[in-house]
């Protein structure tokens, strides 16, 4: 089966015990602390924060930025705790699940962050508010679903928001062309390619967290073996089914029980705890009031040049063409002497590799789960499906446009509606051109 493939390229690497505390700047392990307000996103200085584990125990203050940087004596699980009797007028309280929170820490695993947000009292229950809840900027959206509304809704907060749309937009267009890809020249609706992006990820963590090796070679390594994977996938169970003649809806029922099953090895291999991949939070870019992280900036550029190249390969390489020779008439392209079998292989080995990479990059972008892939599968789709089934440039812009509405709907609407606010945009201009923005219209009879 795939899964033996799979398998055996997720060990489970036992931490190592370290003799004392060493300073947070040559420290090998350490945990980034970063308390902010949700409403106006600004830092909260001079809190005590008290961070504990084993034959450690220490109490530290955060500095102007809200920051604590924390030298650890070796991996291990860490407890976290905010004073928040300590915290200034006004910047509200923490909700009882952030606070304390345990942060697990792998060997060489440096700045694993431990990020806390301050929550004003809200309105809907007659209780008061700060006196600056009516003037401070906010997004207009908090964890708890509670916000009613636009509240001091300021440029630069907009211009934050369409930024990180674009670039998580640029993340999600890797994983939407795979799917776009697939769906074209197999006609397949690919339900476990979600988990390919999940494995992406695993991979990106198992390297560079558990391993303790370069970023660099955790993001090779998720592209490399994404696409082993994808190749695996094919050979073993997409293309008998093929050969058998066995229909569409069959095939993807086959892949619902392939994304269930391949979720589960994951949760049982690495557990159902968040993971997080070694990550500097400190801004390193900032274009006036939005500051972006080194691994944003980078994410985005990786992004940006992978999608020039499947651009490149698309219409300037023989494999390219046949590609879309075969997503247009399979029949038709057989008989003009194109291997058509070859080219699928092909496909799916691209299409997962670009899933690799697009996982291992959400992952650095804020965290992961044995669940990363099916949660962001519905946007997925409705990337490609808002884009043009098939079209490759169609899932890039369908992301792009699906990832900057859900970003800006969050000035407005609580944050676990955002998903909404993407599928409506996508109905309403399904509406308008059913084919979506760049597919084309079929004609009948």
């Amino acid at each position: 089966m795939a899964f033996a493939a799979l398998i055996a390229v997720l060990p489970i690497a036992a931490p190592l015990a370290s003799a004392e505390p060493i300073d947070p700047n040559t420290a090998d392990e350490s945990i980034s602390i970063w308390v902010r307000q949700l409403q106006t996103k600004e830092p909260v200085p001079n809190l005590s924060v008290e961070v504990k584990g084993d034959d450690f125990d220490e109490t530290f203050t955060t500095d102007a930025e809200g920051r604590i940087q924390v030298g650890l004596p070796g991996p291990g699980t860490y407890t976290v705790t905010v004073d928040d009797s300590t915290a200034p007028d006004g910047v509200g309280t923490l909700p009882d699940a952030q606070n304390p929170r345990e942060v697990s820490v792998q060997a060489t695993n440096k700045g694993v962050p431990a990020n806390f947000l301050f929550t004003t009292a809200d309105t809907g229950s007659g209780g008061a508010t700060s006196p600056s809840d009516s003037a401070s900027p906010s997004s207009g959206a908090s964890d708890s679903g509670s916000s009613s509304g636009p509240r001091g809704i300021t440029g630069g907060l907009v211009a934050s928001k369409i930024v990180t749309g674009i670039i998580y937009g640029l993340l999600l267009a890797l994983a939407s062309i795979g799917v776009s890809l697939i769906y074209g020249t197999t006609g397949l609706n690919n339900f476990a390619h979600g988990e390919l992006v999940t494995f992406g990820a695993l991979m990106g963590y198992l390297f560079s967290s558990i391993l303790g090796l370069p970023g660099v070679v955790g993001i090779l390594a998720a592209v490399i073996l994404g696409g082993v994977y994808g190749f695996a996938q094919d050979v073993v169970l997409w293309k008998p089914l093929r050969k058998r003649g066995v229909g569409l809806v069959p095939l993807m029922i086959v892949s619902i029980g392939l994304a269930l099953a391949t979720r589960y090895i994951y949760s049982f291999i690495f557990g159902a705890d968040r993971l997080t991949l070694p990550n500097d939070p400190s801004p390193f870019l900032k274009i006036g009031s939005v500051s972006l992280r080194f691994t944003d900036v980078m994410g985005a550029v990786v992004a940006l040049v992978v999608l020039l190249l499947v651009a490149f390969v698309m219409l300037r390489t023989r494999l390219g063409k046949a590609a879309r020779a075969v997503a247009d008439n399979r029949s038709l392209a057989a008989a003009s002497g194109i291997d058509v079998d070859f080219v699928i292989r092909c496909i799916w080995i691209g299409g997962a590799a670009l899933a690799g990479l697009s996982g291992v990059l959400i992952a650095y972008y804020q965290s992961l789960r044995w669940d990363t892939g099916s949660q962001i599968l519905l946007l997925i789709f409705a990337a490609v499906t808002l884009g043009g089934l098939g079209s490759a440039f169609g899932a890039l812009v369908g992301s792009l446009v699906i990832s900057v509405f859900m970003n800006l709907s969050t000035l407005f609407i609580p944050d676990n509606l955002k998903y909404v606010a993407a599928l409506a945009v996508m109905i309403v201009i399904l509406l308008v051109r059913p084919q979506g923005i760049l597919g084309r219209r079929e004609r009948i009879g």
